[in-house]
């Protein structure tokens, strides 16, 4: 998960361990760190200590690097255009959903505003890319 808000973060992994025992959540606090962390760059070089995603929550407002230059990074990039890329926002703005879209984004949905909405999204989310879904492998990275 890529957001700059640290109780968002806690909530979402609360909701994901209830929803997919199997699932390991990461959150990185900001686009520039997320890059890092594709990269290998600076203290993510232990591929061990950072695994490769299999998907990526994003955020759309942050600091430093916003959700939506993330996203244009991610999916003009060879190496990472296959993550699948779910937005995850508090915005409802139809603006947003079509550049997000118009970008690559492989869903977008707005936060739930009960942590028993965010579980059943998480559910929901992880059944489907998780176990629905049929993802081509991991890049070499």
């Amino acid at each position: 998960m890529v957001d700059d808000d640290e109780d968002d973060c806690f909530l979402v992994e609360a909701a994901l361990k209830d929803a997919c025992f199997s699932c390991t959540f990461r959150c990185i606090q900001d686009g520039v760190e997320m890059m890092d962390y594709l990269q290998r760059n600076g203290h993510y070089q232990d591929t061990e200590a950072a695994p490769f995603p299999d998907l990526i929550l994003l955020d759309l407002n942050m600091p430093r690097m916003n959700g939506r230059q993330v996203l244009k990074r991610l999916k003009t990039d060879p190496r990472f255009r296959a993550i699948p890329v779910i937005i995850l926002t508090t915005s409802a703005n139809i603006e947003d959903v079509q550049v997000c879209y118009d970008l690559g984004a492989n869903s977008y949905i707005t936060k739930a505003p009960s942590f028993d909405g965010l579980i059943s999204t998480m559910k929901a989310l992880t059944d489907y890319w998780l176990n629905i879904a049929t993802l081509p492998p991991k890049a070499n990275t």
